[in-house]
This record gives structure tokens, C-alpha cells and sequence, in this order.
């Protein structure tokens, strides 16, 4: 949607924040001119300045004066386990599981096309993805290495489209994944991720989406368990 309609820099902030959250922009990144960055977002300079002044408040915009000027990324976002489970707890069961839905469906989708579609090159470059993130560390890296690869699923399927549904599911998904609670779970992930690139690379699309489908289920018991004992906690101690 248009987010003039909002009129407000904080949705803009939002969305850019999310961008870095899940490593679509990285640290050290120059942003594209204001102009062409406010056309993209569908809002006006002025409230993309705003969005801007708001980020480098938070020490994740660095914008620098001059030749070779412009806005840079200057530092990562943060999502403590508290957060984290604010936001299971503001969520309900079902929108858990409408998000979980989505997010496996769309990367099934773009699994079973990349089975059927992708090249060596595609591949390689899924396979590097699912490497980064076997040998992340912290929740932090972890959560940025697994939105990159679930993404680099709709780049692996050559889907345009796919490709941006799942950069918004990973803005939406990712804040909520790798607190304590996943604890253990990047090992079994890993060799998930593997699975899914072996079935892509053998030409095996319904075996793609079977495995990616179920890799989200996994994830997704753990969010509504943990959402459901946060809730059981709540009741217990009013």
C-alpha cells in the first residue's frame, strides 16, 4: 500500500528498520538518493527526512556531508528476548498461524520453482546462504542469515514477485524468531536448509516444498508454544 496514507515517518522507519533487520541492508550500505528513496516508498522528501532523522536517533543512519555524501546503514538492529516476547504475547494463535501459513507457503512456492528452474548458479548461491547461516552466532546474525536464505529462495526460483512477498514475510517473521526459547534448533535448521537445497538441486519440486513446508511447520510449534506458555505465565501470576 501507499504509505503516504499513513503520514506518519514512523511507518517508513519501520519499514527501513525491518530492511536492515533482516539483512536486505547491511551495515556500511549507502542508501539511494532522497529522491529516488522517497519515490520507491511511495512518500514524500519531507517525510522520508523525518524517517531518516528518526534512524540516525536510533544509531542506524549515518549521513555524511560533501563528495561522496549521501545516507549510510551504520549499525544493526537489535531485538532482545524481551521484545520478543512482548511481541509473541501482543500477537494471538491464530496470527501466529496465518504468518507461519504464509511464510511456508510462499517459501514452498518458491522452493518447488527453483527445483524446477534454477541453475548451478542458483544453487552455488543458495548454498552459500545456507552455509552463513550454519555458521552464525548469536540471535542476532542468526536471525539475518535465516531471513537471507528464506529470501534467496525466490531468488533461487527466478519469481519476482515470491521475492518480495518473502522479504515482507522475513520483516514480519523475523523479529519474532531465534529468542532463547530456539535454543538448540540452528543445528537441526541447518540441515533443513540442506535438504531443501538437495531436493532443488536433484530436480525434485514437490519434494522442495514438502521439505520447506515442514521446515515452517517446525518453527512455527515453536513461536505458538512459546506465545501459549508466555499467556499460561500471565494468568498464573495475576
Amino acid at each position: 500500500c501507499h504509505l503516504e496514507a499513513f503520514g506518519r515517518p514512523e511507518q517508513v522507519t519501520r519499514q527501513l528498520e525491518a530492511a536492515i533487520g533482516i539483512g536486505i541492508l547491511n551495515s556500511g550500505e549507502r542508501l539511494p538518493p532522497e529522491a529516488v528513496l522517497a519515490e520507491h516508498l511511495g512518500v514524500s522528501p519531507l517525510t522520508l527526512r523525518q524517517a531518516l532523522a528518526l534512524l540516525r536517533s536510533k544509531g542506524l543512519v549515518d549521513t555524511r556531508r560533501g563528495r561522496g555524501g549521501g545516507s549510510y546503514v551504520s549499525g544493526q538492529v537489535h531485538v532482545s528476548n524481551a521484545q520478543i516476547e512482548e511481541r509473541l504475547r501482543v500477537l494471538g494463535t491464530d496470527d501466529l498461524r496465518d504468518l507461519i501459513d504464509l511464510a511456508g507457503s510462499g517459501a514452498g512456492a518458491a522452493a518447488r520453482l527453483a527445483a524446477a528452474r534454477a541453475d548451478d548458479q542458483d544453487i552455488r548461491r543458495i548454498g552459500d546462504l545456507a552455509r552463513r547461516f550454519a555458521g552464525a552466532s548469536g540471535s542476532g546474525e542468526l536471525r539475518r542469515a535465516d531471513s537471507r536464505f528464506h529470501i534467496g529462495l525466490g531468488v533461487a526460483g527466478q519469481s519476482r514477485r515470491l521475492t518480495a512477498l518473502l522479504i515482507q514475510v522475513q520483516a514480519e517473521l523475523a523479529p519474532l524468531s531465534w529468542g532463547d526459547s530456539w535454543e538448540g534448533r540452528q543445528a537441526r535448521a541447518a540441515d533443513e536448509h540442506g535438504a531443501i537445497i538437495a531436493a532443488m538441486a536433484e530436480g525434485k519440486p514437490e519434494e522442495a516444498e514438502q521439505l520447506t513446508l515442514a521446515h515452517f511447520e517446525e518453527e512455527g510449534i515453536l513461536l505458538i508454544n512459546q506465545h501459549l506458555a508466555l499467556l499460561t505465565t500471565e494468568s498464573e501470576t495475576v
